[in-house]
C-alpha cells in the first residue's frame, strides 16, 4: 500500500542524488508482480516509495546515505528486504508466497506502516480476491471469515440497514455492532445506532480488507469489543484507475469507478458507485402453523445506492503531508411491502496530517459528518391482505471526532501512544398514525461523548514477539431531558507469539479486556420487525468483556494452517428481552442480561497446488449462552450460529480466473427465549473470468448456484435469503 507516514532523516541524510537505483519485482516463476509496494530506506528511515506497474519495475534516485535497503510488500507474498551496496544499481527482488496468516496489515498497530503481526488473529482479503469472487457486497465476502456473522443472515443489498450489526467469536445477539468497522481509519458504523453501511466506499476503490478477531479495545476503544474490520482504499502514486460495469437478474446493476494519481508532491483520487437491485419477496411461501402464508401485501425487498469519494493531498520535501477526503452516500430501500421503506443520506469529511516528530512518526486526524435516516413501520393483517402505516421515524445525527498518535521504533521496542475524542448528537423523531391520521410528534435522543488515551509496546526478542497495550476510556451520555450517564474503563491487552526456530510453527496467545457503551439507538429508539416490537431503555449500563485466545499456526511448503481456541465473558450484556408474547404481537425491551459466555475454536487452512490451483478452508465453532443472575441463564444467545464453514477453490493463470465458495451456516435462534429457530443454511457461489486484450477482464458469476431456500428471520414471520442471482460484467484496470 502507499506509505503515508514518512520520517525525517538526520541532518545531512538527504544529500543530492548521485545515481539511479532500479529493478524488477518478480514471483518465484519469474513473472512480474504488479502493484507491489517498494520502499527505499536509509538508516532505517523511509526515503521514497514506489508502486510497481504491470511490468513489475521500480526506479529511485539514489541518496548519498549509508545503510540503504529496499523493502517490498505485496498482497499474497512474504515481505522481502534487500540490502543495497554502493556498486548495485539494478536489483531483482524475488517474492515468496506468504502463508495467509503472514499477510501484512496496518490495523493491528493502527499505523500506516504495513507489517505482519504474529500476536493477533488477522485475515486479509486483497481486492484481487474480492473482484474475482461471486460475492457482490463486502459483507457477503466477509462471510468466509471464521466466526463472522451479521445480526441476521441477509445481504446488505436486501436487508434493512439496522440489521447489519457485526459479530465475531460469538459476541453477537444485537443489531448494533460489537465490532468496529473502519474505512481508512474513519468509522463506517452508524454514529447513532452502531450498524454498518457497507456500500459507502465504491468497491473498486478498495485495496484490501483487514479483519482482526478478538477484542481491539486496547487500541480502538469502546466500539471494538469484538474485533476490528478495516477497509483500506487505493492511494495511487501514479495515474491509474479501475472501472466496473455489471448487470444481472433480480433487476441488479452496478457501475463502480475509481481513478487517481500524483506528481510534484500532490496526489489525488476520486471514485463513485451506482447500484440497484429490484430484489425478491423475502416472506416465505410456507409459514409456521398458525401463521398465514405469503399474501397479496408481500412485495420485494430491494435497494439502490449512490456513493462518491474524493481525496487530495500534498507531501512536502521535509516529509510532512496532509490529506483531505470527502464522502457522500445515499440509499433507498424497499423492505418487503409497499408502505415499508427507508432512506439514508450522509455527508462526511476528514483531514489527516502526518510527519516526523521527536524521532518518531506523528499522525493527527479529524473527521465529521451529518446523516438523515428515515423509516416507516406498518402492520399487516392476519391474512396478509392489507397493510396499515402506524409510524414514521426520522433520525438526524451529527458526529465529529479528533485523534492523534505517535509511533517510534526504539531498538527492540516499537512504541505507539495516542489519544482520541468523539462526539455524537442524535434524535429519534416519530410521528405515530391512527386510522391513517398523523398524531402528535414524539422526540427522544441525546448526546454521546467519548475521550480516551492508549499505549502499545511491541517487543522483539529473537523468536519471541510480545505486545503489551492498554486503552483508558471516559464516556458520558445525556438525554434531551437532561438524564445523564457516565462511566470509565481501563482495557489492557497482553499477547505474545513464539516462533519455533525454522520449523514454520508459531505458538501465540493473548488475554484482553474490552468495553462497549450503549448506543443512542439502544437508549432512545424503538423499532418493529414483523409483529415484534422492541423498545429502548434509557437505564442501560455499558458492557464489559474479559477474554483471551490461544493458538498455533504452521506453514510447510505449499500448505498453511492456523488453529485458535478462544473464550469470552461479556458482563452486563445488552440484549432484547421478551416482555410479553401473544399470537398477534411480541414485545421486547433492551436490557442488561448479566453475562454472555462464548467459547469455541477457529480452524483455517490454505493449500496452494500446482497448476495455479489453491484451496482454502475456514470454520468457526462457538458455544454462546447466557449466564449469571438472569432469567435467560442457560439459553443460547440469539443470532449466533453454532458453527459456520467455508470452503473455497481458486484457479488463477492468465488469461483465466475461476473461483467457487461453499458456505454452511449452522442453526441459530432468532430470539432470547430460543423459541424461533433459523435452520442450517448451505450456499454455493461460482465465478469465472477471462482477461482480454490489455487490461480488460470479462466475467460471469452466480450466487446461490443451486437456488437454496434458507431461513434469515422469524419475527415470527419466516423470511428467506437471496435466491439464485446471476450477473455478468467487465472490469477495466489502468494502466
Amino acid at each position: 500500500m502507499f506509505l503515508l507516514l514518512v520520517v525525517m532523516l538526520p541532518p545531512g541524510g538527504l544529500a543530492a542524488a548521485q545515481t539511479s537505483l532500479s529493478g524488477t519485482v518478480l514471483d518465484p516463476s519469474g513473472a512480474p508482480v504488479p502493484d507491489a509496494f517498494v520502499r527505499l530506506e536509509a538508516a532505517g528511515a523511509a526515503v521514497a516509495e514506489f508502486r510497481t506497474a504491470a511490468d513489475g519495475r521500480f526506479a529511485f534516485e539514489r541518496p548519498a546515505a549509508a545503510g540503504l535497503r529496499i523493502v517490498v510488500t505485496a498482497a499474497g507474498f512474504a515481505q522481502a528486504v534487500e540490502a543495497v551496496s554502493d556498486e548495485r544499481a539494478m536489483i531483482d527482488v524475488i517474492l515468496q508466497p506468504a502463508a495467509f496468516f503472514e499477510a501484512v496489515n496496518v490495523t493491528s498497530s493502527r499505523t500506516d506502516v504495513p507489517r505482519a503481526d504474529p500476536t493477533v488473529t488477522m485475515t486479509v482479503i486483497p481486492s484481487s480476491e474480492m473482484l474475482t469472487s461471486a460475492a457482490v457486497t463486502l459483507d457477503d465476502a466477509l462471510k468466509m471469515v471464521p466466526g463472522f456473522t451479521l445480526f441476521r443472515r441477509t445481504s446488505s443489498r436486501t436487508a434493512n440497514p439496522t440489521a447489519q450489526g457485526v459479530a465475531l467469536r460469538g459476541i453477537g445477539g444485537t443489531s448494533p455492532s460489537r465490532s468496529l468497522v473502519l474505512a481508512d481509519g474513519i468509522p463506517l458504523n452508524d454514529a447513532f445506532g452502531g450498524w454498518v453501511y457497507w456500500n459507502k466506499v465504491p468497491q473498486v476503490a478498495i485495496d484490501r480488507i483487514e479483519v482482526q478477531r478478538g477484542s481491539g479495545s486496547d487500541l480502538y476503544g469502546a466500539d471494538a469489543i469484538g474485533g476490528v474490520v478495516q477497509l483500506l482504499t487505493m492511494r495511487p502514486g501514479r495515474p491509474s484507475g479501475r472501472a466496473l460495469v455489471e448487470g444481472g437478474n433480480l433487476g441488479s446493476g452496478r457501475v463502480s469507478l475509481f481513478g487517481g494519481g500524483g506528481g510534484r508532491g500532490w496526489r489525488y483520487r476520486a471514485g463513485g458507485e451506482w447500484f440497484t437491485i429490484d430484489g425478491y419477496i423475502p416472506v416465505a411461501v410456507e409459514q409456521n402453523p398458525g401463521i398465514a402464508p405469503r399474501g397479496p401485501v408481500d412485495d420485494v425487498a430491494g435497494s439502490a445506492h449512490r456513493s462518491a469519494l474524493a481525496s487530495a493531498g500534498y507531501q512536502a520535501n521535509n516529509g510532512w503531508r496532509v490529506d483531505a477526503t470527502a464522502n457522500v452516500y445515499s440509499e433507498d430501500r424497499a423492505n418487503g411491502s409497499a408502505l415499508s421503506i427507508n432512506t439514508t443520506a450522509s455527508r462526511q469529511g476528514s483531514v489527516e496530517t502526518a510527519g516526523a516528530a521527536a524521532g518518531g512518526l506523528l499522525t493527527a486526524r479529524g473527521f465529521g459528518g451529518t446523516q438523515d435516516y428515515f423509516q416507516t413501520f406498518t402492520t399487516v393483517n392476519a391474512t396478509r391482505t392489507a397493510e396499515t402505516l402506524i409510524r414514521e421515524q426520522r433520525i438526524p445525527s451529527t458526529v465529529g471526532g479528533f485523534g492523534a498518535q505517535w509511533f517510534r521504533g526504539l531498538g527492540r521496542h516499537t512504541l505507539l501512544v495516542g489519544a482520541e475524542w468523539r462526539y455524537v448528537d442524535g434524535a429519534s423523531i416519530e410521528i405515530p398514525f391512527a386510522q391513517g391520521r398523523p398524531q402528535a410528534t414524539a422526540q427522544a435522543g441525546g448526546t454521546d461523548n467519548r475521550s480516551s488515551a492508549f499505549v502499545q509496546d511491541t517487543i522483539e526478542l529473537g523468536d519471541l514477539t510480545v505486545a503489551l497495550g492498554a486503552h483508558g476510556d471516559r464516556w458520558t451520555s445525556e438525554s434531551l431531558g437532561g438524564f445523564e450517564k457516565a462511566s470509565g474503563s481501563f482495557n489492557p491487552r497482553a499477547s505474545a507469539a513464539w516462533r519455533l526456530g525454522h520449523s514454520g510453527v508459531t505458538v501465540r496467545g493473548s488475554a484482553y479486556q474490552g468495553f462497549r457503551a450503549p448506543t443512542l439507538n439502544e437508549f432512545y429508539r424503538s423499532f418493529s420487525a414483523g409483529s415484534t416490537l422492541t423498545r429502548p431503555n434509557e437505564a442501560l449500563d455499558p458492557e464489559r468483556l474479559t477474554g483471551g485466545d490461544l493458538g498455533v499456526q504452521a506453514s510447510r511448503g505449499r500448505a498453511s494452517v492456523r488453529v485458535t481456541g478462544f473464550w469470552n465473558v461479556l458482563d452486563q450484556a445488552i440484549t432484547a428481552i421478551t416482555v410479553s408474547s401473544t399470537p398477534t404481537q411480541i414485545i421486547r425491551q433492551r436490557a442488561n442480561a448479566d453475562k454472555v459466555r462464548a467459547n469455541g475454536a477457529e480452524i483455517e487452512g490454505d493449500v496452494r497446488l500446482p497448476s495455479a490451483l489453491s484451496i482454502t478452508f475456514a470454520t468457526g465453532i462457538v458455544r454462546s449462552h447466557f449466564a449469571g443472575d438472569t432469567a435467560l441463564r442457560g439459553k443460547r444467545v440469539p443470532q449466533v450460529p453454532a458453527y459456520n464453514v467455508g470452503l473455497g477453490v481458486r484457479y488463477a493463470r492468465q488469461p483465466w480466473t475461476a473461483s467457487a465458495q461453499v458456505r454452511v451456516t449452522g442453526p441459530q435462534f432468532e430470539d432470547d427465549q430460543n423459541v424461533f429457530t433459523l435452520r442450517r443454511a448451505t450456499v454455493v457461489d461460482v465465478f469465472a473470468g477471462r482477461t482480454l486484450a490489455g487490461r480488460v477482464n470479462t466475467f460471469v458469476a452466480v450466487e446461490n448456484l443451486f437456488d437454496s431456500v434458507y431461513d434469515v428471520g422469524r419475527t415470527p414471520i419466516l423470511t428467506t435469503g437471496l435466491p439464485r442471482a446471476a450477473r455478468a460484467g467487465v472490469l477495466v484496470t489502468l494502466p
